[in-house]
């Protein structure tokens, strides 16, 4: 299959959970099956969830196992430090924004209302991005759609750390996190 994330577009296994080359985590659609990166379906609307691994000796191991698309999700992550002074987040459809410790996403605040305030289901101050200690955070900032790091929903108010090939959704925007 080809990976659905339009920046990486590479052809990868037909039975993956993440990408192999960009590392963006594969969603399938509980009513068509179809396989995108987005919270809802691209095809038909309905929600996505992510695709478990296949256990290898199962009868089953070729059928992907659903779960709640905001559940964590347990997969092998790279780990790779970012550099200090910036990090971008990536759109599947090609653009993207460069982050700076401090920078607020949003709607109406920040310094990126020209490409986020298109999004009528981001909120005017979404979410926080912060560098501490050679680590980068981002903080729901009590937004009204939430915020998701792989599929996990933030907790407002408490940081969570990104890393390169994070996915992460501004409601349901989708990103990923790549190095400056």
């Amino acid at each position: 299959m080809i990976c659905p994330n339009k920046i990486c577009a590479q052809e990868i296994p037909d039975d993956s959970c993440f990408c192999d080359q960009c590392g963006v985590q594969l969603l399938s659609c509980k009513k068509c099956n179809f396989v995108g990166t987005g919270k809802f379906c691209g095809s038909c609307g309905g929600s996505m969830s992510a695709i478990e691994p296949s256990v290898i000796g199962n009868s089953a191991a070729n059928t992907p196992v659903m779960q709640d698309p905001v559940a964590p999700v347990s997969a092998a992550t790279v780990v790779v430090n970012l550099p200090a002074e910036n990090i971008f987040l990536c759109h599947p459809d090609g653009w993207n924004i460069k982050i700076s410790n401090g920078d607020i996403l949003g709607r109406t605040n920040g310094p990126f209302t020209s490409q986020l305030g298109k999004y009528s289901v981001i909120s005017s101050n979404h979410a926080k991005i912060t560098l501490v200690n050679n680590e980068w955070f981002i903080t729901d900032l009590k937004s009204t759609n939430k915020t998701y790091i792989n599929n996990a929903m933030l907790e407002p108010n408490i940081p969570a750390k990104i890393k390169q090939n994070d996915v992460v959704i501004l409601a349901n925007v989708t990103f990923t996190v790549r190095e400056a």
